[in-house]
């Protein structure tokens, strides 16, 4: 009878890790006594240490993978092989590093970006500040930008160094969409939306689990119409005592609309949108926000509400002219505007409030509305619940200062023994985070149009120009006069 030998636990070979020897094994002897003895404390510092080190260490293979780039196209270039200069480049990189090599090509022009046209974000990314997952969010949105373009958000991100603090990558993401799509052209904005036209659906059986799997790719407004739907049936089910969890009610609802004959799909679809007046009437250039997808373009966005396409900056004058007046009744009876004011110099949704334990829908809606999504640091969940932040039994108020917006998971973590937050500014909304087990955070939630928040001397003229348009509509119709151009809006 054989016997099978564990073989003991053992520290890494230091010859493995060649010149870097004596770093690793310096870092070694460090964390040892941590590592068994250590308080939380103590040990989620030094984790976070690690990580801004790992961090550091990506911004290095990042620049020996564009320097590997740059030999390999010379060399290339002087043995005559011009199709393509960089061949090979990206196969060599993933090898290096034991990865897949498929996505390296778009590796290697993020790597392009970061070193050629970005040197702020590349020195915060060699001090470890981002990390490899969200640079890569960072650099992907710019490329369809041009190289000053790049570089005009590398400066604004070098005036503003806390712009992704303490966001999650699917939120830097939206920050940078929010920057690039103002300069996105009519033939990228028709590019997006055409590709309505590859919808479709595929079903993979799973023989081994009993299963099926469904994959489909909708339109945005059907897609999240769908979503919105089934969300709000499982949770009024549930609410009413069914039994079954929230994802079973969801399946089980989705699966209804084919297999019974008595389902219909809604028809009344209830789509967040938004976006600035400007930019819905006078062409303005400013993206819009998709509640629950994300940033898309305003030419994009303008179309949505209207239906029919819409060059970039056409006013709403000129639409009067180039289209029949149904198209402004159709405009009026099927889309609902719903008008939220930001505060005098900034961005940020002015605050309501109520008397009730429970946050009211419309409270809800706003809060929804104001974060996005989940305000955990680094969490990029959808808000599943409206929480308070000082909790209501230890005297919360319920408005929208002390509330948030968490996805469930997190929701729950919160409840932890010694977790304590609390609203330190109003405007921006930000809250301070103390896990009770050393570390503290904070989370800032989202300007509600653009991708910074803005200076009082801004609020002026933004308040110049609504007094002017608000003027222009209230004039009687036979007037005339045309709306206040962008151009009006004082320096």
């Amino acid at each position: 009878m054989s016997e099978t030998t564990i073989p003991p636990a053992q520290t890494p070979n230091p010859e493995n890790h060649d010149g870097f020897t004596a770093v690793v094994k310096g870092l070694e002897t460090s964390l040892a006594h941590i590592e068994e003895h250590g308080t939380a404390e103590e040990c989620l510092t030094s984790i976070a240490r690690l990580e801004r080190a790992i961090s550091s260490l990506r911004y290095h293979q990042a620049a020996l993978a564009h320097q590997t780039e740059i030999n390999v196209v010379h060399q290339n270039a002087t043995r005559g092989n011009l199709k393509q200069l960089n061949r090979g480049t990206a196969a060599t990189i993933a090898l290096a590093r034991k990865t897949d090599p498929h996505g390296y090509r778009e590796y290697l022009e993020n790597c392009r970006i970061l070193f050629n046209d970005t040197p702020h974000l590349a020195a915060a990314y060699s001090r470890g500040e981002f990390t490899e997952a969200q640079m890569r969010a960072i650099l992907t949105p710019l490329r369809i930008l041009k190289a000053e373009r790049r570089t005009e958000f590398d400066q604004l991100y070098a005036k503003n160094p806390r712009l992704f603090a303490n966001q999650g990558t699917r939120k830097i993401s939206d920050t940078v969409k929010d920057f690039t799509y103002a300069y996105a052209s009519d033939d990228q904005c028709k590019e997006q939306k055409s590709a309505e036209g590859q919808r479709r659906i595929k079903f993979t059986a799973h023989p081994d689990t009993g299963m099926m799997s469904l994959h489909a790719e909708l339109p945005i407004i059907a897609g999240l119409a769908l979503k919105n739907d089934i969300k709000a049936k499982s949770t009024s089910l549930k609410a009413h005592g069914d039994p079954r969890t929230r994802a079973q009610i969801e399946a089980d609802y989705l699966a209804s609309f084919c297999t019974s004959p008595d389902a219909t799909v809604p028809v009344n679809m209830n789509v967040a949108l938004v976006m600035t007046d400007k930019t819905l009437f006078l062409g303005d250039r400013q993206p819009a926000y998709l509640d629950g997808y994300g940033v898309i373009a305003p030419q994009y966005a303008r179309e949505l509400v209207a239906g029919k396409e819409i060059l970039n900056n056409m006013t709403l004058a000129e639409m009067a002219t180039t289209r029949p007046p149904a198209f402004i009744d159709t405009l009026e009876a099927s889309i609902e505007l719903i008008r939220l004011y930001t505060a005098p110099g900034d961005r940020e949704l002015i605050a309501m409030d109520s008397t009730a334990r429970i946050f009211p829908e419309k409270m809800k809606k706003f809060i929804r509305t104001r974060d996005r999504r989940c305000r955990t640091p680094f969490c990029d969940g959808m808000i599943e619940e409206i929480d308070h932040v000082t909790q209501a039994c230890l005297g919360g108020h319920t408005c929208v200062v002390n509330a948030d917006g968490r996805c469930k998971f997190c929701n729950q973590a919160k409840e932890t023994p010694g977790w304590q937050e609390i609203v330190i500014s109003r405007g921006p909304h930000r809250m301070k985070i103390a896990t009770g087990m050393g570390p503290t955070y904070h989370s800032t939630a989202p300007p509600a149009t653009g991708f910074a928040h803005q200076p009082y001397p801004q609020c002026m003229s933004e308040a110049d120009w609504v007094r002017s348009f608000e003027d222009w509509l209230n004039r009687p119709p036979d007037t005339g006069s045309s709306p206040p151009d962008i151009e009006d809006i004082p320096a």
